[in-house]
């Protein structure tokens, strides 16, 4: 497993959790970052500790991405910026949060493809590793608008690599369970109440995991392409929906409202 073919990184989300993470393995690695997120503060903090470059920028605006990063020599992108939104059913979503999942979870994402991909398709050699969800493929009750955007993000990964056809661009999309990186805490007003609903007593993913696995696809011989890997905790299953809390025999669904979860998947241990 070696990144010697590469030499240059863009991860958007940088500033903590799995994109942190990502930086701080590709820095180990040798190769150059440039750590993109809003939070300019949070940003130097991890060039401080990393040598990565940091980039305060918001890549919902086309021009932004454009002027910051279309004239680099890219060598890996990695699609990890993501909005949560409050727990809710579809037609009750605020329309401040729709606006924030499609801009950043979509819009981002094209905006950066747009920045760097023809570069790498110029030069025959690029890595694409676009972090979606388990909710882009399974049902969970309680986040349909963030699960939405997923799903065209897992369909968008799919449709890249046929665009991408021969080109020796890899393109590799990385579904994760729950990870405690703090955002699940957005989905509900109470950010206590969230922690003890999402994460008290459950074993879930770090982001250390999720870089992990980033590493390992970006580090696989370039015959080699992970076009899709899904990764949760042991304890969940059933697409996501029932998670073993240790210590009892509690299992909470991914969304917050209890009449939210099917009875068929409420469970018990």
């Amino acid at each position: 497993m070696s990144l010697d073919r590469y030499r240059t990184a863009v991860v958007t989300g940088a500033s903590r959790g799995i994109g942190a993470a990502t930086v701080r393995q590709l820095r180990i690695s040798g190769i150059d970052v440039y750590a993109v997120a809003r939070s300019a503060d949070d940003l130097t903090s991890l060039a401080q500790e990393t040598g990565c470059r940091p980039l305060a920028l918001d890549i919902s605006h086309r021009d932004a991405v454009l002027s910051a990063l279309g004239s680099l020599d890219v060598d890996i992108l990695v699609n990890n910026a993501s909005a949560f939104a409050r727990s809710t059913v579809s037609w009750e979503a605020a329309p401040d949060d729709i606006d924030a999942l499609m801009d950043v979870n979509l819009r981002g994402t094209l905006n950066c493809l747009a920045a760097m991909v023809p570069g790498m398709k110029a030069r025959g050699l690029g890595h694409v590793v676009n972090l979606s969800s388990m909710a882009a493929t399974w049902a969970i009750p309680g986040m349909p608008v963030y699960a939405m955007t997923k799903a065209a993000l897992h369909n968008l990964s799919q449709t890249l690599r046929l665009d991408l056809h021969g080109s020796g661009v890899r393109v590799s999309e990385i579904a994760p369970g729950r990870v405690e990186t703090g955002a699940h805490l957005a989905m509900l007003d109470d950010r206590e109440e969230g922690r003890r609903r999402f994460y008290e007593g459950y074993e879930s993913l770090l982001a250390e995991d999720i870089a992990e696995a980033i590493m390992f696809v970006l580090g696989s011989p370039q015959r080699m392409d992970v076009s899709f890997m899904e990764i949760v905790p042991t304890d969940q299953s059933y697409g996501g929906s029932q998670f073993h809390r240790r210590g009892g025999s509690d299992r909470h669904a991914a969304c917050t409202k209890p009449d939210m979860i099917p009875k068929n998947l409420a469970g018990s241990d």
